[in-house]
């Protein structure tokens, strides 16, 4: 686990870099965070961006350039990955995970793919999450950050959306600063129903 601060100096590393920059978008409960430029007073546990699957050969090459590609935590070398689909890849930065995972749509659907890997869990596993009439414009934007430079991210609603379902003791602060920074109400119902009709494979 890793404080807020340096948590967020390593994803604004990646999230504003030009060669990064509407590439990848930021992901989860750091997402508020980093928008408002606060402390969320407690311990993070990794990175997570995702990527469009079109762009997911430009990271890996950015990544082999900056030296921090690792193939053992590559989606495509997993043992259980025989069809050799791309579920992301990812690095560590001094020991903290930093993973950059594909969505894409196809037939009004949202598909956002993720993978585990047995030492982070009991075995290597690939996961792909389904969501109906979700559209990329719900899924991802740019907010403004305090210094006036835009970073891309996974729109708040989602995150909101996404925690409301898990409801952990941890995410309650994220939560609160959600609703403090403004949620578009339309959006956040559009993206709740899609979640209830949400389909999560597991291979």
């Amino acid at each position: 686990m890793f404080p807020c601060d340096f948590v967020k100096e390593k994803a604004l590393t990646f999230g504003l870099h030009p060669k990064l920059k509407d590439k990848i978008f930021l992901a989860g409960g750091l997402v508020p965070w980093v928008i408002s430029g606060e402390d969320s007073n407690r311990l993070h546990s990794d990175i997570d961006f995702v990527v469009p699957l079109s762009e997911m050969e430009t990271i890996r090459a950015f990544l082999k350039e900056q030296g921090l590609y690792d193939h053992t935590h590559d989606s495509l070398f997993l043992p259980c990955n025989q069809e050799k689909i791309d579920f992301g890849t990812e690095i560590f930065l001094d020991g903290l995970p930093v993973s950059f995972t594909p969505f894409f749509t196809e037939n009004d659907n949202l598909y956002q793919r993720d993978f585990t890997t047995a030492d982070f869990s009991t075995k290597d596993s690939l996961v792909t999450l389904s969501l109906p009439n979700l559209s990329p414009e719900d899924y991802i934007t740019a907010y403004a950050l305090p210094d006036g430079q835009k970073l891309c991210c996974i729109s708040l609603e989602f995150v909101y959306a996404k925690k409301s379902r898990k409801n952990r003791p941890k995410d309650q602060g994220d939560l609160q600063k959600m609703k403090q920074i403004g949620l578009n109400e339309n959006r956040l119902k559009h993206i709740t129903d899609s979640f209830s009709n949400a389909i999560l494979e597991i291979k």
